[in-house]
Parts: structure tokens; sequence; C-alpha cells
């Protein structure tokens, strides 16, 4: 197997993050990362890319064992690795890291997701809610939602990465990947887009990995990956309700996967304050497609 050369910049380090195991772990050339904030679509697109890898549907492909998050801090990193390097099939690897804290490499494919980051935080506050036990994320999303979204949006960016769970920690990761854009396998996706015309982006997805499908398999893999059928896979699973899983209802991950979450839970002069924050940390392109995809509005 090929192996890469890689480089890395910085690390990361917070409650769920810890970027050392990227200097151990050897990439291949045909690895597919894929690295994106929390909550903005990272389990769909690992399902996706594991179908495709696949050549079929497999419920639940993208789980934790098959496209591990390699750079989780409270789970064996050094176990995960080693259960990746046994591997003979192509690899799909998990990284919520912004692309400075990963290993980069010229011959991997790298997949990056977005979401208006809005919906981020209160898609996360669901998941919050839905955490048997959320530790110190519990005190990132306080019963008052406006002082919630207060701290989302003035808090800085510090050396935990995306642990911060602000707009600082959004903006920063993607301003990393779009560092990196010229590279040619750095590939830009938005939750948006991908709710708007699913089958047309994993179409995309399988053109830039390389993999022939046929129109029936790959309208297959569509409708396996649409929200109802992945909260379905979860609403039948075992696991749903089991005593060892971090989540009350693991269906519950599920949540909804509609956009315009804050709609009636925040005022106007709650959205001016995120839109001024935006043009502090983004040009005025930037933060349009950070919010709406490539379509450019809602």
């Amino acid at each position: 197997m090929n192996m890469v050369r890689t480089e890395r910049q910085r690390d990361y380090s917070g409650p769920v993050t810890n970027t050392e195991i990227w200097d151990t772990f050897q990439l291949r050339t045909d690895d597919v990362i894929v690295s994106t904030p929390p909550k903005c679509g990272t389990t769909w697109t690992l399902n996706i890319v594991m179908m495709l890898i696949h050549g079929r549907v497999v419920p639940d492909a993208g789980n934790r064992n098959d496209a591990p998050w390699i750079d989780c801090a409270f789970r064996d990193r050094q176990a995960l690795a080693a259960g990746q390097t046994a591997l003979t099939r192509r690899r799909c690897l998990k990284s919520h890291t912004p692309m400075d804290g990963i290993a980069y490499g010229a011959e991997p494919t790298y997949f990056v997701v977005y979401r208006h980051p809005v919906d981020v935080h209160f898609s996360f506050r669901n998941h919050v809610a839905n955490m048997k036990q959320p530790g110190v994320l519990q005190d990132m999303f306080p019963d008052d939602i406006r002082e919630g979204f207060r701290r989302f949006v003035e808090n800085p960016l510090t050396d935990t990465g995306t642990d911060d769970l602000t707009i600082a920690s959004v903006a920063h990761h993607f301003l990393e990947a779009r560092r990196l854009r010229d590279k040619g396998n750095v590939h830009f996706f938005h939750y948006a887009d991908l709710t708007r015309d699913l089958h047309g982006q994993i179409a995309r997805m399988a053109g830039l990995l390389e993999i022939d499908l046929s129109g029936d398999t790959l309208s297959a893999i569509t409708k396996a990956n649409t929200f109802a059928s992945m909260r379905r896979v979860a609403e039948q699973s075992e696991k749903r309700f089991h005593e060892e899983s971090p989540f009350k209802d693991m269906a519950d991950f599920f949540a909804s996967g509609t956009s315009n979450k804050w709609e009636g839970r925040l005022s106007d002069a709650d959205i001016a304050t995120y839109t001024d924050r935006c043009a502090e940390l983004l040009s005025p392109e930037e933060a349009c497609w950070l919010n709406w995809g490539e379509r450019g509005t809602p």
C-alpha cells in the first residue's frame, strides 16, 4: 500500500479533540478524510462515503468503527489507528479538526462540509439535550437560549479549535480549508446543497473519489441517505436505547434535519449581532457561502 508524505502545522487539544495521533498515523494515497465542524452533516457524509466505498447500500455504513473519529480525545486513539492500519480496503476517517491540525498530503482526498453556523449552534443544543451526561457541554448551552447564543457569537477562538463551539471556531475551520482549496484535493460541500440536491452531491462525491457506480446503485445510495431513511435505521437499531449509549435516544441524533432552526427563538437584534460578527471574521463572499452554500441565498 502506498503511504503518503504529510505535513501538519499545529496541535489542537480540548474536551473532545486531541490531534497528536496525526503525528504517527500513516495516511495512504486513497484515504478519504471527512473534516467538518460538529453538527455540519458529519455522519451524513461518512455514511455516503462509506457506501460509495462499499459500492452498495450498507445501513449505518459510517459508524464509529468503520469510519472512526481518529483524533477523538475521549476514545483510545491508538486502538482506532491500529484498526485502520490493519484494513486492506479503502479507508474513510472522521475529524472535526481544522485542516492545519490534521495530516495533509497531496494524494488523499479531503471532504470538508459546512452548514449555516446558527443552525449548527441550535443543532448542537438539541444534541446536548439528548446526552445522558453532557458534562462541560452543559455550560456551553445554558437554559437561557439568548445567553447561549451570545456566547456562541462573542467568545474568541482558542487552541481547542472546534471544541469552542463558536462562530469563530466554525469560521476558522472554514478559512483553514480555504487556504488549501487550490491544492486540488480539498473539496467543499454544504449541508444546504446536500439537502437541495442529494443525488447530485452524491454523484459528485463518487466522481471525486473516482468510484464508478451504476445509476441504479447511485439512486439506491441516495434513497438510503435521505434524512428519513437514516432516522429509520436508528429507530430500528437494537442500540437505540442501549444503556451504554451516551444518548437518551439514538434516533434523536437525527432530530429533524431542518434548517433555519433559529426562527422564533432569536430576535432581530440577535441575528444582527451574528451578522456583524461574521463580517469581522469573513469576507462577504465567504460569509455568504458559509451561510447558504452554492445558491448563496436562503
